[in-house]
């Protein structure tokens, strides 16, 4: 959607996410609004990435664990 030159990039329950005239990345969840320059964005979206990758890593890890102790 462009709507007076907004772009919206993403939409969701959580929220929405989207680029103002101006270059300006909006990030809108249940009461706040964060607001970036796109090269903010980016360094904010590797950092995100980063956390859920560990995330999934630990998660992995208890999997596994959880496997292991199923078998003894």
């Amino acid at each position: 959607m462009n709507k007076g030159g907004i772009m919206e990039l993403t939409k969701n329950k959580m929220g929405s996410i989207f680029k103002c005239p101006h270059g300006i990345i909006h990030i809108r969840l249940k009461g706040i609004t964060l607001h970036f320059t796109e090269e903010a964005f980016e360094e904010f979206s590797l950092m995100i990435k980063e956390a859920n990758s560990k995330l999934m890593d630990i998660n992995l890890k208890d999997l596994i664990k959880e496997d292991f102790y199923k078998d003894k």
